[in-house]
């Protein structure tokens, strides 16, 4: 289990956070973050209404504060991560993966 030093050195900031999730609303970005057991993933997810279902979106606007909930792409689902277990964000626009990509998702 790998333990992480570097978190984003603004994820603790309201400014960032706000920013990030503007992004959001109108593309898709990739979330780099450690898991609650320690484990690393990276997360393609947006917030953007015209890809979200039409249900859950009240979701959203109940999330706790430092707590993110967004629709993850890979898995077509909503997932929360914490802001302060994120290690970096990369706004990719209407792309819903990086140039280079290999999915971090297990079907189980």
């Amino acid at each position: 289990m790998p333990n992480v030093i570097e978190f984003h050195p603004e994820r603790n900031s309201d400014e960032w956070r706000s920013e990030v999730e503007g992004l959001l609303k109108v593309g898709n970005g990739k979330f780099q973050f450690q898991k609650v057991d320690g484990s690393l993933r990276d997360m393609y997810c947006t917030l953007n209404p015209n890809t979200l279902p039409e249900s859950g979106t009240e979701l959203v606007s109940q999330a706790k504060p430092g707590i993110l909930t967004i629709w993850d792409i890979e898995k077509d689902s909503w997932r929360s991560l914490r802001y302060e277990s994120v290690i970096g964000f990369k706004f990719l626009g209407d792309n819903t993966t990086d140039i280079i990509h290999d999915s971090t998702f297990i079907q189980r």
